[in-house]
């Protein structure tokens, strides 16, 4: 049995990983030639939904879902590490596409962590906000300026209306 900070560490490798990987591979399924034959079928719904999450192309499921395997090939030597990944992966997936920002969940205390918040705009808006998990890919390719100019507007008519 694995220590637990051994343990937690190789699950944030598995969750770094599989950023990376679906950062570039969402992005590219979002490229104008490719979009409407497999990822159009996950961005039916504007207002995702936990369930959701799950709710996607065949080929969608096998390219974004082989990014979840690579950490696991490459830093899995227990099979407590598989399942406190898939409870970790599984956690934050229906989280993302919950359409709600609870400010004490524990994934909201997770440096860089992209929220249901960063996810709904994607849903919303269908262009930038690629990222999974973490904000850093989005931040260095500025695929999230968009995103950031919609909340500056929102925070300026909050203070209009108070």
């Amino acid at each position: 049995m694995p220590r637990w900070y051994l343990l937690l560490a190789r699950c944030l490798g598995c969750a770094v990983i599989e950023d990376t990987w679906h950062y570039f591979l969402h992005r590219l399924l979002h490229h104008k030639r490719i979009y409407k034959y497999i990822h159009k079928v996950h961005h039916e719904f504007q207002a995702p939904f936990g369930m959701e999450a799950e709710y996607a192309h065949p080929l969608e499921t096998l390219i974004l879902g082989t990014g979840f395997f690579i950490g696991i090939v490459l830093l899995c030597d227990h099979v407590i590490l598989l399942w406190a990944w898939v409870t970790i992966r599984l956690m934050e997936t229906i989280d993302v596409h919950s359409g709600y920002y609870i400010p004490l969940n524990p994934l909201n205390f997770i440096p860089f962590y992209a929220g249901s918040r960063h996810h709904d705009f994607h849903h919303m808006n269908f262009i930038g906000n690629y990222a999974s998990t973490f904000t850093w890919w989005d931040r260095i390719f500025g695929t999230d300026s968009q995103y950031h100019a919609y909340n500056e507007k929102r925070k300026k008519l909050e203070k209009k209306t108070e």
